[in-house]
């Protein structure tokens, strides 16, 4: 756990050299999307208003829905960080 806050650390220090940017802790909501985070089952949620908005602008609001999970496999990995 220790070498991943440390990685994170050092990703911080990374994008404070290119871009202007504080640490505002843990993010609740970005670009109109709400996050939550269930830490005891490891889940993140995303619930976007502006979606609802749209469904009931075009009368979609009991069209069927569905679940889009992330496949319990997929891991993303530091090596699919950008590095510069």
């Amino acid at each position: 756990m220790l070498q991943k806050i440390r990685h994170i650390q050092k990703l911080e220090v990374q994008l404070k050299k290119k871009f202007d940017m504080k640490d505002l802790r843990e993010v609740k909501k970005i670009l109109d999307v709400e996050i939550s985070r269930d830490r005891s089952t490891s889940r993140l949620r995303l619930s976007q208003n502006y979606v609802l908005e749209m469904l009931e602008r075009f009368n979609m609001v009991e069209s069927r829905r569905v679940t889009t999970p992330l496949a319990g496999h997929f891991r993303l990995s530091s090596s699919q960080c950008l590095n510069s």
